[in-house]
């Protein structure tokens, strides 16, 4: 399957289950009001252009519709802060992504790392410096997984008035104004953030922005029910929860502490921290080295990088 859009759903059931905080699931208590609708909400809409930065630009329209909410102005976030400490090589984020790596590491402004109207490589070369980090620790997020469910993502939007990330399988011929499930193969995995609910001519839809189109589209509730795999949204800032997933690690020389830190600092996807010194973790530890900038930084596991690990993460 091509993923070309930018998401990519990689959590094992044991993980995706950590995800869910049930008291945090409004639908339960919460009936949707549905109405007619002519003016729905509207917000700044994104430009992912030639990226596969669809996660990321979902990601950055939820944040920037809490700041609204918190702080009563828009902020532009960035995707290319997040796009850049994703934990794997291959194009787009996956799922790991948005509950273990981007949650922990915030976001920045995207007049600090712009992000809109770039292709892949133009987004990978934005600068970010190191400076950044402690900066995007303020906007820290905690992100709850929802059922994958219609009325439930509509009755999140209503009690919350949050953006909700929802992730599509995309057939062929479908994605339009008003995607219609027509049972084509799939072609891509695409995420968009879907901000509100209402009735068309007595039929039930959810309102998204879509960074690839630009757009803002209504999907029905067939199609959600037919290609919809994911559903999630951001709690607030600054309420990251520490657990056994985000806890800060301690180096104790082995390639399983390394592996583990990796894994904390962004640069190796969650569930590789196996003992197993290979390409992936060498990859990810030379992508380590140049962001702390130990030379040379050719992946080696050698007494520079043990010292510099033994120091930092005591």
């Amino acid at each position: 399957m091509e993923n070309y859009l930018g998401c990519k759903d990689n959590q094992t059931t044991e993980q995706k289950a950590k995800n869910y905080k049930l008291e945090e699931i409004c639908a339960a208590i919460t009936h949707v009001e549905w109405v007619e609708k002519t003016n729905w909400a509207s917000y700044p809409l994104r430009n992912q252009n030639g990226s596969l930065t669809c996660v990321c630009q979902t990601l950055a329209t939820e944040m920037g519709i809490i700041a609204k909410q918190k702080y009563n102005e828009w902020i532009d976030f960035s995707a290319s802060f997040p796009y850049q400490q994703r934990g794997g090589d291959y194009g787009g984020c996956s799922s790991s992504d948005i509950y273990s790596v981007f949650p922990r590491i915030g976001n920045v402004s995207e007049s600090l790392m712009p992000s809109q109207n770039m292709h892949e490589a133009e987004v990978l070369a934005v600068k970010r410096d190191s400076w950044y980090s402690d900066l995007a620790k303020a906007f820290s997020m905690s992100r709850i997984e929802l059922p994958v469910d219609f009325e439930t993502v509509a009755s999140t939007i209503q009690a919350t008035g949050k953006g909700v990330m929802v992730w599509f399988h995309i057939g062929s011929n479908e994605w339009n104004s008003e995607p219609v499930f027509n049972g084509s193969s799939v072609q891509s995995n695409h995420s968009v953030t879907a901000i509100d609910f209402g009735l068309k001519n007595g039929k039930k839809y959810l309102l998204i922005m879509d960074s690839s189109g630009q757009c803002n589209r209504l999907i029905s509730e067939e199609y959600f029910k037919n290609r919809c795999f994911l559903a999630s949204y951001l709690k607030n800032f600054n309420t990251l929860e520490v657990t056994e997933d985000t806890a800060r690690p301690s180096f104790d020389g082995s390639v399983k502490s390394l592996q583990e830190i990796l894994i904390y600092e962004g640069f190796l996807a969650v569930g590789l921290n196996t003992g197993f010194f290979g390409n992936l973790t060498k990859t990810a530890l030379a992508k380590f080295q140049a962001y702390v900038k130990i030379v040379p930084a050719q992946g080696v596991f050698g007494p520079i990088t043990k010292s510099y690990l033994y120091k930092t993460y005591a």
